[in-house]
């Protein structure tokens, strides 16, 4: 059986087929050096909804309660980055708890660190002879098993009366409660301002 072309004509397809296949390779060798190269983003090795956590004391108490609509764990490493994340921080059970809402917040060491970044603000519900008592800074840190939440950033504290007057306001360039033996304490550069009485009815 003859093949139907002529030889000439062989010998043409035969060159035309070597150069689209010759162009191909070439095309392909020379792509990798025009592609962008991609950035490694470390991706994620697991994503939570609506996470909720609570921590009890050693006589079976709630102390701690950490809410976030998302969680993400990067690169299987023990650390959770928070959206929005709510924690409440709980004294007594005759006491209101400490509330704290971030922009986003950092899970450390298994949740024995929590780094809350963006317009922190820790508030405490009026009890007793006290209004309510609010805390605001860029960054707080809250140590749960410690019972500690502390700044090293300016803050300001202050105590609002019953239709959110300001009764006095405290600031400071660094910030350490510790909730569990209810001490309080401010440092550097502390400036304090009580408000007038009039101002306060």
């Amino acid at each position: 059986m003859k093949w139907p072309l002529p030889p000439q004509a062989n010998r043409a397809l035969l060159a035309v087929l070597g150069i689209g296949l010759l162009g191909l390779l070439t095309w392909e060798n020379l792509s990798d050096e025009f592609l962008p190269q991609l950035e490694a983003t470390g991706g994620y090795a697991q994503r939570l909804d609506q996470v909720s956590s609570w921590q009890y004391d050693e006589e079976g108490r709630l102390s701690y309660q950490l809410a976030t609509p998302r969680a993400i764990q990067r690169d299987a490493e023990d650390r959770y980055e928070l959206e929005a994340p709510e924690a409440a921080l709980i004294d007594e059970p005759d006491t209101p708890p400490w509330t704290i809402d971030a922009a986003r917040g950092t899970l450390l060491d298994g949740g024995k660190s929590i780094r809350l970044d963006g317009s922190v603000v820790a508030a405490r519900a009026p009890h007793q002879d006290r209004g309510r008592l609010e805390l605001r800074t860029d960054r707080l840190w809250v140590y749960p098993e410690r019972y500690v939440a502390r700044t090293d950033l300016p803050s300001t504290l202050q105590e609002l009366g019953a239709s959110g007057e300001r009764r006095w306001t405290s600031k400071s360039d660094a910030f350490h409660l510790d909730w569990d033996e209810r001490i309080l304490t401010q440092s550097d550069r502390i400036r304090d301002r009580i408000e007038p009485q009039a101002q306060r009815q």
